[in-house]
């Protein structure tokens, strides 16, 4: 169960996770999570960031997908202006909406990448698609709910041994 719960790799930001790394590695689609992986929660549209990010993997031809947990109605408002697939109720750690991504992109479990910021969740159904390759990045802004801090707290044992193999970068 514990390979099921590691991610490939870890970066600070995903805007540190270039096109050309994606190429390099044979990437050609990526499934995003979006509440605090892309944006925090309260963030109702993407940044200059994200829109130059996302312009970046377009052109270099990655195809990108949003898979989320969050209802429908956040995540239409953040993504309507976004000109990709989403899935909302993605019902991670369930791999159905990654191989929905995946037929909606074109692309094979090896020819994609996910993208997020938990380990049961996003880094999971990565894993039980199938995926060639799973990022993660720190929350960017965690809730401090107490379900959250609990699944934090079961994280951090993971996230430590994946630290010591040089795999993720300075995660607190």
């Amino acid at each position: 169960m514990k390979r099921f719960l590691m991610p490939d790799v870890g970066f600070q930001t995903y805007l540190d996770l270039t096109a050309d790394h994606l190429l390099s590695i044979g990437i050609k689609g990526l499934i995003l999570d979006v509440d605090n992986t892309l944006a925090p929660y309260e963030q109702e549209k993407p940044d200059a960031a994200l829109d130059g990010w996302l312009a970046s993997l377009k052109e270099a031809g990655i195809a990108v997908s949003i898979a989320s947990n969050n209802r429908g109605g956040r995540i239409r408002k953040f993504t309507e202006n976004l000109t990709l697939p989403v899935i909302c109720k993605a019902k991670k750690p369930l791999p159905f909406s990654f191989k929905k991504a995946m037929k909606q992109m074109g692309t094979e479990p090896k020819q994609t990448a996910a993208i997020g910021d938990q380990l049961f969740t996003d880094v999971l159904a990565a894993r039980l698609a199938g995926l060639k390759c799973v990022f993660v990045v720190p929350p960017i802004k965690d809730k401090t709910d107490p379900f959250t801090r609990f699944k934090r707290l079961c994280e951090r044992p993971t996230m430590r041994r994946f630290k010591k193999k040089g795999n993720l970068y300075d995660f607190k």
